[in-house]
C-alpha cells in the first residue's frame, strides 16, 4: 500500500474528528443561545483586548524560551530567537489534525534532528506543564469533591507517565506490547528513541529548575481566563477557581481524540462556569472568547512567523540561518 493511500483512512478520521468538534461548538452555541453569547461578548468592548492579547502573546513566548532549554539539554543547536520564532510558527495549525506536532516538524527540518529527538522535548515540555497546571489547581478544589476527585486523577495520570517515561523497567513491558501492535511494529525503533530521549531530559536537574517558566506560563494562561471570566461576569469566579475550571478542561481536551481538544475544551470550560454560577450566555461567550484569545489569536500569529521563518531559512540554504552556530 503506497504512503497516499495510507494516509488517506488518517485524513478522513483528522476530519471526522475535526467536524465532530465544530459540532460541540454548535450545540454549545445553541444551548447558550447566539443573542446571549453575543451580548456577553459585547459587553467586554475592545479596551480590554490588548491586554487579553498581549497575555496569550506572553503565554507563547514563555512557552518557547522553555522549549529552548529542552532543546539544547537534548543537544539540538538552534538560537533562543529562531526557538520561540518556529514556536510561534507551530502555532499555525493548532487546530488541525496532528497540528500540535508542527513545531516539531518545523525543528526538524531547520536543524535536521531525528524527528523522535525533538518530540521528546515536546513531550516533557507538555507534561511538566500539564502537572504544573493542576498543581495549581487542586489547591482550590478541595471544597468541590467531583472536581477534585477529577484533577487528583489527572494528577496521578500524568506522574503516572512521567515514571513510566523515565524507568526503564517499567517501560519494558509496554515496549514488548507495542512492537506486537501491527500499525506500530514499523515505529518500534523511533518510539524506542523517544523513550530514551525523554527519559534522558527527565533526569536532568536542570529540566526542573526551567520548569519555573512552565510554572509562569501556567500563571499567564489561568489570569488570561480569569481576566475574560471577569469581564464577562464580574466577581462570579476568583482566580483560584479559575485554575480549576481552566486545567480541568485542559484536561479534558487533551484526552479527547479531537484536534486541539474542539469543542470539548469549550463545552467542558461553559459546564463547568455555569456549574460556578455563571449564566449560560456569559459561560459560553467566556469559552468562546478563551478560545478567540488563544488558538484564534495565534494562528494568524502563526501565519506570519511561519512566512518569516521561510524567509529566515532562505530558498535551498534552510538549515545554516536558523541552526545556532
Amino acid at each position: 500500500m503506497s504512503e497516499r493511500r495510507r494516509a488517506a483512512p488518517q485524513r478522513l478520521r483528522g476530519a471526522l474528528l475535526l467536524a465532530l468538534g465544530g459540532a460541540g461548538l454548535v450545540a454549545l452555541l445553541a444551548v447558550a443561545q447566539p443573542r446571549a453569547v453575543a451580548d456577553a461578548i459585547a459587553r467586554i468592548g475592545f479596551g480590554a483586548m490588548p491586554t487579553l492579547i498581549g497575555l496569550s502573546l506572553l503565554y507563547y513566548l514563555l512557552q518557547g524560551l522553555r522549549w529552548h532549554q529542552l532543546l539544547r539539554a537534548a543537544g539540538i543547536r538552534l538560537s533562543r530567537g529562531n526557538t520561540v520564532l518556529l514556536n510561534y510558527a507551530g502555532q499555525a495549525t493548532g487546530l488541525l489534525p496532528a497540528g500540535e506536532l508542527a513545531r516539531v516538524a518545523l525543528v526538524v527540518d531547520a536543524t535536521a534532528e531525528p524527528f523522535p529527538r525533538v518530540l521528546a522535548t515536546v513531550t516533557v515540555q507538555e507534561l511538566i506543564y500539564t502537572l504544573l497546571l493542576l498543581a495549581l489547581a487542586v489547591p482550590s478544589a478541595i471544597d468541590h469533591p467531583p472536581m477534585v476527585i477529577a484533577l487528583l486523577v489527572a494528577l496521578v495520570g500524568t506522574l503516572a507517565v512521567l515514571l513510566l517515561l523515565c524507568t526503564p523497567a517499567m517501560w519494558r513491558p509496554v515496549g514488548f506490547g507495542v512492537a506486537r501492535i501491527p500499525l506500530l511494529r514499523r515505529l518500534t525503533a523511533e518510539i524506542d528513541m523517544l523513550r530514551r530521549d525523554t527519559e534522558a531530559l527527565l533526569r536532568r536537574s536542570d529540566t526542573f529548575w526551567w520548569s519555573a517558566l512552565s510554572l509562569l506560563g501556567a500563571m499567564v494562561a489561568v489570569t488570561l481566563f480569569w481576566l475574560v471570566v471577569h469581564l464577562l461576569a464580574p466577581g462570579a469566579v476568583n482566580w483560584e477557581t479559575a485554575a480549576s475550571i481552566l486545567a480541568v478542561s485542559h484536561v479534558a481536551g487533551s484526552l479527547s481524540a479531537i484536534p486541539g481538544g474542539l469543542g470539548v475544551y469549550e463545552g467542558t470550560v461553559a459546564g463547568l462556569l455555569i456549574a460556578a454560577g455563571v449564566d449560560p450566555g456569559s459561560a459560553a461567550a467566556a469559552a468562546l472568547l478563551t478560545r478567540a484569545c488563544d488558538k484564534g489569536l495565534m494562528t494568524l500569529v502563526g501565519l506570519a512567523a511561519l512566512a518569516a521563518s521561510r524567509r529566515a531559512l532562505g530558498g535551498g540554504e534552510r538549515r545554516r540561518p536558523i541552526a545556532a552556530q
